[in-house]
């Protein structure tokens, strides 16, 4: 049994390509792990600007309420 013989064989391309294949997969993975993070940190930014918003409208619906009750 010679020692190719012994070793397992790689799934992405013959097993003799320096990996290349492993590395585009590896750096594809790591280009899709910068997307998400940045669409997270997008997320929790609009996150943030609802809750203003929401805060923002109680207020404005406080002051109509109060407005309004002068007026009955």
């Amino acid at each position: 049994m010679s020692a190719a013989e012994g070793r397992p064989r790689c799934r992405w391309g013959g097993g003799g390509g320096g990996g290349e294949a492993v590395l585009r997969a590896r750096a594809e993975a790591a280009g899709y792990r910068r997307l998400l993070r940045a669409r997270a940190a997008e997320v929790e930014a609009l996150r943030g600007a609802v809750g203003a918003l929401h805060r923002q409208l109680e207020g404005l619906r406080d002051r109509r309420s109060g407005e309004l009750a002068k007026y009955q």
